[in-house]
């Protein structure tokens, strides 16, 4: 774990998020806005279904394949996040690991509702037997303790908005959406943490309303992609996250 990239409002670490949040105390940033890779489960379900292109395995969401983590690793790495978080922790998630946190949430944490992302543009079913995935769930998690606020009064939690497509990462999420989420779960001047940092939208909305921000990325290639979009300010990266 080494600092990639830090400024007066961002700081970035390449390494794995665990190694980071083991070192943060309790309730040290205000929100947790993140994005985590699928799981095993899911992806051996995609897999079943890939086909072959260029060498590499194309899920049927189009998503060139990378790397899992599984089921366990996502409950406790959301409850560390919990930990971390003075309130909210929201992740986009595979619809099946969002229905269950809202049954039973990682420790600690409570589910205070599940959003959905409706995809204007989703990616073609690549099998062709059944209708195309054009949604992701949004898990809406609070800490168990104390009671959740928000600055969105009595606004529901869905979006309905393009794919992003940037160019170098997989599953960017639409910069739209992650703007929203900073503005309505956290307040100005407040820190925002987003241990799977992907391309750097979360990070450039927080900087963007006001907000600091502390991102971690396992790849280093994607690393680079966040320091360069953090260094030269406001790009033109797509709706991306």
């Amino acid at each position: 774990m080494s600092i990639y990239y830090q400024d007066d409002q961002v700081t970035l670490y390449h390494g794995d998020c665990r190694e980071v949040l083991e070192g943060m105390g309790n309730e040290s940033v205000a929100a947790v806005l993140t994005d985590p890779p699928y799981t095993e489960r899911t992806h051996s379900k995609a897999r079943s279904r890939s086909h072959k292109t260029a060498g590499k395995d194309v899920f049927n969401d189009g998503v060139t394949a990378f790397s899992a983590i599984t089921d366990d690793d996502l409950r406790e790495l959301l409850s560390e996040c919990g930990r971390v978080s003075q309130g909210w922790v929201i992740a986009t998630l595979d619809y099946r690991h969002a229905f269950a946190f809202d049954h039973e949430p990682p420790a600690g944490l409570k589910c205070q509702r599940v959003g959905v992302w409706v995809k204007t543009n989703p990616t073609p079913q690549i099998t062709g037997d059944r209708p195309a995935q054009g949604w992701e769930a949004i898990a809406y998690l609070h800490r168990e303790k104390g009671r959740s606020k928000w600055n969105g009064g009595g606004l529901h939690g869905n979006y309905v908005t393009p794919i992003a497509r940037p160019e170098g990462h997989p599953t960017a999420k639409p910069a739209s959406m992650v703007e929203d989420w900073v503005r309505k779960f956290t307040n100005p001047g407040e820190t925002i943490l987003d241990p799977f940092a992907g391309s750097g939208t979360t990070l450039r909305a927080a900087i963007d309303e006001g907000r600091k921000a502390i991102g971690v990325e396992l790849e280093e290639k994607y690393c680079e992609i966040i320091a360069r979009r953090l260094s030269q300010g406001v790009l033109d990266f797509g709706d991306a996250a």
